[in-house]
Formats: C-alpha cells, sequence, structure tokens
C-alpha cells in the first residue's frame, strides 16, 4: 500500500499492515503504532492487527516475550477517529477481562471522543486515564498509559472462560478454565467440564501451589448469583490464549 502523501517526515508507517474497511487515517495511525513496536528495541514478541482477544476484535494486539517496565507484555491498542464509534467501556472491560492492558489512541480531530472517553474510563478507575494522541501530519504520536487491570472496577462481574489444557493422550473430555476467585478469604480456580453443568474448583496458596479439582455443589444460577452480588470476586484475567 502506497504511503498517505500527509504524513510527517519523523513518522515511520509498517507497509505490510493491510487495510480493510477503516478509512486512510485509521490505517494510518494503526500502522505507525505497528512500526513503533516492531522497531522498539527491548520489545521482542508478535505485534499484530485486527485479532481477538475475546470476542472483540483489536486494532493492534501485542504478545510480548520481553517489554520494557512500562509496556506490558500482553496489551492491545485501540484506535479512534471522528467516525470511530467502539464503546470504550465496553472495549476496556474485554480486553482487561482475558489478560490484555488497553491503550486507547484518539485522532486530533477525535478529541471531543477523547475527552467522553476520558470522562466515561475515569469513573471505574483508579487513576485518571492517560489516552493517547496521533497527528500524523504533525509528527505527533504518543500511545498515553495503558489501561491495566489492577486500576479497573468493572460494572458487571461475568465468569468468562478459555479452555483448560490438557494433553490430548490424557483427555477424556473437554474442561474450561474459568480463572481465580476469592471466596470467603479463599484463593480458588473454578472449572466447568464442557456440555455439563459440572462445577470444579481448586483452592491456590500463597506459594503458588494449587489443589487437584474437586466436584463443586454450584449451580451455574448460584455462581452468577455469588458473582453479580459480590460474595465469588475475580482476582485475575481469564487465562489462556484467544
Amino acid at each position: 500500500m502506497q504511503q498517505p502523501t500527509n504524513i510527517h517526515s519523523t513518522i515511520d508507517l509498517d507497509q505490510s499492515v493491510g487495510r480493510t474497511n477503516e478509512s486512510v487515517k485509521h490505517w494510518a495511525i494503526k500502522s505507525a503504532i505497528v512500526e513503533r513496536f516492531r522497531t522498539h528495541p527491548e520489545c521482542h514478541g508478535t505485534v499484530e492487527t485486527e485479532k481477538k482477544t475475546s470476542d472483540l476484535i483489536a486494532d493492534v494486539r501485542c504478545k510480548f516475550d520481553e517489554s520494557p517496565p512500562e509496556i506490558p507484555e500482553n496489551c492491545v491498542v485501540e484506535v479512534q477517529t471522528a467516525a470511530s464509534d467502539k464503546d470504550f467501556r465496553q472495549a476496556t472491560e474485554s480486553h482487561l477481562r482475558y489478560g490484555y492492558a488497553v491503550y486507547w489512541v484518539f485522532d486530533v480531530n477525535a478529541l471531543n471522543q477523547r475527552k467522553t472517553a476520558e470522562e466515561t474510563l475515569a469513573e471505574q478507575m483508579t487513576s485518571t486515564p492517560d489516552l493517547g494522541v496521533a497527528s500524523l501530519a504533525d509528527g505527533e504520536l504518543t500511545l498515553g498509559a495503558p489501561i491495566i487491570w489492577e486500576e479497573f472496577e468493572f460494572r458487571v462481574p461475568l465468569l468468562g472462560q478459555r479452555e483448560f489444557y490438557i494433553p490430548t493422550y490424557d483427555r477424556a473430555s473437554k474442561w474450561y478454565d474459568h480463572g481465580e476467585f476469592l471466596v470467603n478469604g479463599e484463593r480458588i480456580t473454578i472449572y466447568r467440564v464442557a456440555n455439563s453443568s459440572d462445577y470444579y474448583i481448586g483452592q491456590t496458596y500463597a506459594n503458588g501451589q494449587q489443589t487437584l479439582p474437586r466436584r463443586s455443589t454450584w449451580t451455574r444460577q448460584e455462581l452468577d448469583r455469588g458473582i453479580k452480588e459480590g460474595d465469588i470476586r475475580r482476582i485475575s484475567p481469564v487465562r489462556g490464549t484467544p
């Protein structure tokens, strides 16, 4: 793809980034962000575009084996132009729930949207959100600070799940890993057997050791009610790859 002509000479684009159903401006900002991550001397891993973190597709998804302290190993970047309409709160919650920190970058002509996003996200954060700005014609591209799990309060707790890995040769049925929760002061992991209503729990100790899963007496309705009422509280993102 040919580079747009209104890009400042200090901004480099990754020409391998494909463009589908998006404006040239949105593509260019996304491409510049990919180039920045891929050429960062301390970032080693994969940087991809239009990839899922759960049911939601991120503009840029990074999975680093190594990264500097200020850049989370698993993170996404959502790009917003004046024509974008992604739900800031819902997208942030979805990415965080599945273990990805979230950067928001707004085109300079979408500053009203940026202000709305700041006000919306601030309601659920323990710190003031620091959102990025892009003005490629002026040579400006800032990512801001990532929104991370520890500083975000979810509106409606949801269970969430990923497949629990069991080696094929030892697999009698498919299991799902819902992640870690706090129940009556105890840290537990909740599992479910696919195509059944059977839930299992394993207790996790301070040293990281975990008991073998044992069958729980919870029904799905009881589990959902406990989560919504706060008696069963998620304490870490859902694990695994999308």
